[in-house]
């Protein structure tokens, strides 16, 4: 650490350990049980954190000063440990799970597939598959929220990826191998069987993204997707990416574009759900920038500020990427406590969003806390819906721009309302590289009047 960096620090911080662990497991059986709670009140016990995950002892920072202090600095707090080797298993050494060393070259060659203007272009892709989303559901029907959603990431970022389309069947598949395959990479990381089914798992993301990439190989030469941009690509010292790192990029996009988004989207809905104020506030603001009724487009966001700032506070409470580890690659200090080289920190979105030094009323669903003003008193380090520092998602406004455009269609068309009772559980998915509904369940109601519906519109039941 930077002496004007210890300099700013406070001078002592809080370390705890995480009582209730038990042998051998350590305090694994509490996160399956209910990972939200385990990690909501990590705060409560202190500023460094001890915690232990089978045979993996871990710190969890939960004071802002020592999030920016791990985010900061990648090259110390680096991306590997046994938890990364097996998640490379399954995403190779792609931007998402690549060590400091590889990064900055792979990231220069990326970045310039996510300017503004390219997502601009990329967004009339987001606007069709917006409104195919809107036009599968129909009037009084239940909807499957995640998988439903999860279907429109993945057309978005296959379409803008690769130049083409993924039928729902393979959407299915995609979807069900990598929840297998990163289930079994956390026990296997955790020297505990990894389950059935995911070899097999790992067999088909691998042998789906290599015919994927064949087929563009063959067939989408000279596109203006974001695997043309890719192979076309130059490193400062006029390298290429190889086939194996393309290989991996594709299948980190596909993870990183496809469940965050979705995941984002689906706790979106269920808090609007649980909000009827908010819900209608975004309606009237949507009704106001699309009175056509057409699906949302890039020009429409600057029109949507309140829709992004309900989708920036399902992000807060919700993060996705809810745990984010980190591998120290030299002997450090972290809050005055020394770590040898090879110590483990977890960085937790979701412990920092829930923090009521970071942010007021934590467990309040407050969108409007995202207003410009108020934003702006927020530590810089405590919001990481995207990660943040050097190792910040590439795609967040990418992601952004989706989720907005998505939001708004499906809210022009449709009013969600709750299934009460058994149907739906709309607490985390157990032991997921994704924070997700388990199971989540809405019924669709047309807003449209009774005779601009299309035929075969069912009433509500």
């Amino acid at each position: 650490m930077s002496s004007s960096a210890r300099d700013a620090a406070p001078t002592a911080y809080v370390h705890a350990s995480l009582p209730g662990a038990v042998p051998v497991l350590g305090h694994l059986p509490a996160l399956v049980r209910d990972p939200a709670a385990l990690l909501g009140r990590l705060h409560r016990h202190g500023d460094l954190v001890d915690l232990r995950l089978g045979p993996n002892r871990l710190v969890v920072p939960c004071h802002p000063d020592l999030l920016r202090q791990v985010y900061a600095d990648d090259r110390t707090f680096d991306k590997g440990g046994p938890i990364y080797r097996r998640f490379r298993e399954i995403l190779g050494n792609g931007v998402a799970t690549c060590a400091h060393a590889d990064h900055r070259r792979q990231r220069r060659m990326l970045q310039p597939e996510f300017r503004p203007d390219r997502i601009a272009t990329h967004s009339a892709v987001m606007t069709r598959e917006a409104a195919r989303l809107a036009d599968s559901w129909r009037h009084g029907e239940v909807v499957d929220v995640f998988p439903s959603c999860y279907r429109f990431t993945l057309r978005v970022v296959t379409r803008t990826l690769l130049g083409t389309q993924v039928p729902d069947e393979l959407a299915g598949r995609l979807q069900h191998a990598f929840e297998t395959a990163f289930a079994g990479a956390l026990w296997r990381a955790m020297r505990l069987p990894a389950g059935p089914g995911y070899r097999a798992s790992v067999r088909t993301l691998r042998r789906t993204v290599a015919d994927l990439v064949r087929d563009h190989r063959a067939h989408g030469a000279g596109g203006t997707d974001l695997l043309a941009g890719l192979i076309a690509a130059r490193d400062e010292d006029g390298s290429a990416m190889s086939d194996a790192e393309l290989h991996d990029q594709v299948v980190a996009m596909l993870l990183a574009g496809t469940e965050t988004t979705a995941s984002q989207l689906s706790w979106t809905l269920r808090l609007l759900m649980s909000h009827p104020e908010a819900l209608a506030a975004v309606q009237a603001e949507v009704d106001a920038a699309l009175p056509d009724g057409r699906p949302a487009e890039w020009a429409d966001l600057p029109r949507l500020p309140y829709t992004d700032r309900v989708l920036t506070e399902a992000l807060r409470l919700y993060p996705p990427g809810w745990v984010l580890l980190r591998t120290c690659t030299r002997a450090t200090e972290l809050g005055g406590r020394p770590l040898p080289r090879g110590s483990q920190v977890l960085l937790s979105p979701y412990v920092a969003h829930h923090n009521p030094r970071i942010f007021a009323d934590p467990t309040r669903f407050d969108p409007d806390r995202w207003l410009p003003e108020r934003a702006a008193a927020l530590p810089r380090w405590g919001f990481a819906g995207f990660a943040n520092g050097p190792r910040q998602c590439l795609g967040a406004d990418f992601a952004r721009t989706e989720a907005v455009i998505a939001l708004a269609t499906l809210l022009s068309r449709w009013h969600p309302v709750p299934l009460p009772g058994r149907r739906s559980d709309d607490r985390p998915m157990r032991l997921t590289t994704v924070l997700r509904p388990q199971r989540l369940y809405l019924r669709a109601l047309d807003r449209r009047p009774p005779g601009a519906r299309p035929p075969g519109a069912r009433p509500s039941g």
